[in-house]
């Protein structure tokens, strides 16, 4: 799986310390793909990117949460390893 999995939206708000994200994360969208979940010594995490959108849609909001792949990263880093080869 290596397409972007939206998992929820936020507001970005101000406060006494600064600029911070109010986020909801859909939990069934996280049930409908769990490949998202990842376990670790017996405790299960999502990794999130919390990114700011371009623009705020009709409801304000501002800030999206997508699953953070990992994988496709460390794919993309082995192929390039792979084309650094000298044979």
């Amino acid at each position: 799986m290596s397409e972007t999995v939206y998992l929820g939206s936020g507001k970005t708000a101000t406060g006494q310390y600064g600029e911070f994200f109010n986020v909801t994360i859909n939990l069934n969208r996280i049930n409908e793909n769990p490949d998202v979940v990842e376990e670790y010594k017996g405790t299960k995490f999502v990794r999130l990117r919390v990114t700011k959108k371009a623009k705020a849609d009709q409801y304000g909001k501002d800030v999206m949460v997508t699953w953070n792949d990992t994988r496709k990263y460390k794919r993309e880093e082995e192929t390039k390893d792979a084309k650094d080869l000298p044979f």
